[in-house]
């Protein structure tokens, strides 16, 4: 029964077979696509062992990034010392950002490069080839760590990641007992109160290693230098601790607007110091599915919410499936409040119960579609992956048909003027791979979002750009190609903005 629905739920590009292996294949090689989504992603960890690294970054690009960018903590980070605890501090001779990294490093200083995929060719290239593999929205981190150093004790993190060795070697300690399911209790604690089980793993040049979030981990060098990437999966507006805590402020305030919230300072779903999220993470400690996406209940379909359009655009079955999950939740949420010392918190002034909101969250499902619409913004303002505006490429297409269709207008009625008049009912149309966009409608008004461009939609074009740029539900393309003559009414100028912007491309 779990597989069948899997089948049926995920779309072609997940469970695709290519002739070229994509970054994702070949990362996880010789396992196939279908059986890490099903049998490995966010249930255990996973080694996949390699003969040369698979991503072409090295420490020249490391040289230039540092005489480039400067040893600035926002794009480079040096952190304390393994052994003193102490932060690093350069001397006198030491003038240039590059002497003040190298003297750290031989001291035994390791250091972590920030972000790589927003300021750096490889690290935008490299996330955008895993958003067009499986659509998984990155973040990428780099770590240099020299020999017989460490750069954190045992620990676990709140995000799936990819551990991609490019050069040396790392040791690794890695433990089977997500640190989920023991919610604020330390590390130690945990290996001696569970049945833990320890591997050790050595990570070489093109290894690669697979971390579902809460894995228990850690890692040092012995008398070899180590160069890996950190690819984190972005989940963490996704989880359901972040889904309550809008919920509970939607319950609270029914005017609240997606776009206002999401940009403000109550929905920092990681930040302890607000009173309901430290109250919230307190009942995860009863109820550790809090910590997990949506979806757990049947593995492998939390990609479907992280990467829909919109609500819409779900498979039949998954909704009823969240609402499940969210009734289960909100009731053993409910008790564990009930049987804690403080069941009243004071937000936006007003002293609110948490109990009593919480079982009115249960008798208004509604409140979890704003959320999950809410959580898909808050993802694409975060982190968006561009696609690459090409309307050249679309355009010579269209030329073919009518040679001279486009004499005499300018460059920027291109795309608008020149595609409408010219594709002909048999052209054959791809959302394009690298695409991020999000479909939001909030109080009558329906806008899309590509990449990073924002516009408002027509009634009558929202069930076209449903089927173009959908990816589950029956009435979409699912990410697979299709003929113009297949699109519903009401496209005449959606179509032209979806090509000229990137989101679809001519084949």
């Amino acid at each position: 029964m779990k597989r069948s629905f899997l089948r049926q739920a995920l779309p072609l590009w997940l469970l695709r077979s290519v002739t070229a292996a994509d970054i994702l294949e070949q990362w996880i090689h010789p396992l196939e696509r279908e059986p890490f989504f099903n049998d490995v992603f966010e249930r255990t960890w996973a080694h996949f062992p390699h003969p040369e690294p698979l991503v072409p970054i090295t420490l020249d690009h490391v040289v230039e990034w540092i005489r480039s960018q400067g040893s600035s903590q926002e794009t480079l980070e040096l952190l304390r010392h393994p052994v003193t605890q102490k932060s690093f501090r350069p001397s006198p001779t030491a003038t240039s950002s590059l002497q003040q990294i190298s003297e750290a490093f031989m001291q035994g200083f390791s250091m972590v490069i920030n972000s790589l995929h927003k300021w750096s060719e490889p690290g935008a290239r490299l996330a955008k080839q895993l958003y067009a593999a499986a659509y998984l929205p990155v973040d990428v981190y780099m770590y240099l760590t020299p020999p017989h150093s460490h750069s954190y004790g045992l620990h676990s993190d709140v995000m799936d990641a990819f551990m991609v060795q490019l050069s040396g070697r790392k040791e690794w300690t890695v433990c089977d007992v997500p640190s989920w399911m023991a919610p604020r209790q330390l590390p130690e604690k945990i290996l001696e109160n569970f049945n833990v089980s320890c591997s050790n793993v050595t990570l070489q040049g093109g290894d690669v290693m697979y971390l579902p979030f809460g894995t228990l981990h850690r890692a040092n060098t012995d008398s070899d230098f180590s160069m890996h990437l950190t690819v984190n999966l972005e989940r963490q507006f996704y989880v359901w601790q972040a889904l309550f805590l809008a919920m509970i402020h939607k319950a609270l305030q029914p005017g609240l607007r997606i776009k206002k919230f999401a940009l403000g300072r109550d929905f920092q779903p990681d930040d302890d110091e607000l009173p309901l999220v430290a109250f919230l993470s307190q009942l995860t400690a009863s109820v550790p599915e809090m910590a997990r996406v949506p979806g757990f209940s049947i593995s492998g379909t939390s990609a479907k919410l992280l990467t829909s359009l919109c609500n819409q655009d779900l498979p039949e079955e998954y909704l009823p499936l969240l609402t499940k999950e969210f009734q289960d939740l909100t009731s053993r949420l409910e008790a564990a409040a009930s049987k804690s010392k403080r069941q009243t918190l004071k937000l936006k002034g007003k002293a609110v119960s948490i109990p009593k909101t919480l079982e009115k969250l249960r008798e208004e499902p509604p409140h979890l579609l704003w959320a999950l619409e809410l959580a898909r913004f808050h993802s694409m303002k975060h982190n968006s992956v561009m696609a690459e505006p090409n309307p050249f490429v679309s355009l010579s297409t269209a030329r073919s048909k009518d040679p001279k269709a486009f004499l005499g207008l300018p460059l920027s009625q291109f795309p608008q003027k020149a595609l409408s008049l010219s594709l002909p009912e048999d052209a054959r149309l791809v959302r394009a791979p690298q695409l991020r966009a999000l479909l939001l409608s909030e109080e009558n008004v329906t806008k899309l979002w590509v990449n990073e461009e924002t516009f408002q939609l027509r009634p009558e074009e929202v069930p076209a750009a449903l089927f173009c740029l959908g990816l589950f539900a029956q009435n979409t393309s699912r990410g697979q190609a299709f003929h113009l003559k297949d699109v519903p009414t009401g496209a005449t100028n959606l179509l032209p903005k979806l090509l000229s912007l990137g989101a679809l491309l001519l084949i």
